[in-house]
């Protein structure tokens, strides 16, 4: 709700290290569910072109969405006994694009930033240069939501302050 505030506009949204695209598309579909006359545009990068490739296609083993709640299977089709197809309606709501966090230029005017479970796995010197981006292209008042492996233990010090655990505004 934090979110839709003051928004005579579309959201922005992006989904970094967004690996197979569970993320982004569950996005996709909370907001098609509960907001769908909303404007928004949802960006999924991720280093890796396989599991992009794999994101794009939007095909998932039974298995891996034998957790998704009833109410969100509308939003796929099984198309074989042990294989799942993302709506055309979902996959389209998703622009997923190749991005290093590390060197590449950062996506702009962002409203909410997903990046979840991948920063335990930078340095300290390179958790503080993203975060430091993150506030950058963070609209004001933009949510940043990381894993709950991570944490910011000093928000201020990257202009942020805490809502909850995992989840940062910009100041």
């Amino acid at each position: 709700p934090r979110l839709l505030e003051n928004r005579g506009r579309r959201l922005r949204i992006w989904s970094a290290a967004c690996s197979t695209g569970d993320e982004p598309y569950t996005i996709a579909m909370i907001l098609q569910k509960y907001l769908p006359k909303m404007q928004y545009e949802i960006i999924a990068t991720d280093i890796d072109d396989q599991v992009l490739d794999k994101a794009a296609n939007g095909l998932y083993h039974a298995k891996s969405i034998s957790g998704v709640p009833d109410e969100y299977m509308q939003f796929f089709e099984q198309i074989s006994n042990d294989t799942y197809q993302i709506s055309d309606k979902i996959m389209n709501m998703v622009k997923f694009k190749q991005h290093n966090l590390l060197k590449d230029p950062y996506i702009t005017g962002c409203d909410l930033i997903v990046c979840r479970n991948v920063l335990i796995y930078f340095t300290d010197e390179a958790k503080d240069e993203i975060f430091m981006k993150f506030n950058k292209v963070l609209n004001k008042n933009g949510i940043l939501f990381i894993g709950n492996t991570e944490q910011i233990l000093t928000p201020k010090v990257f202009g942020f302050t805490t809502i909850k655990s995992f989840f940062y505004t910009k100041e």
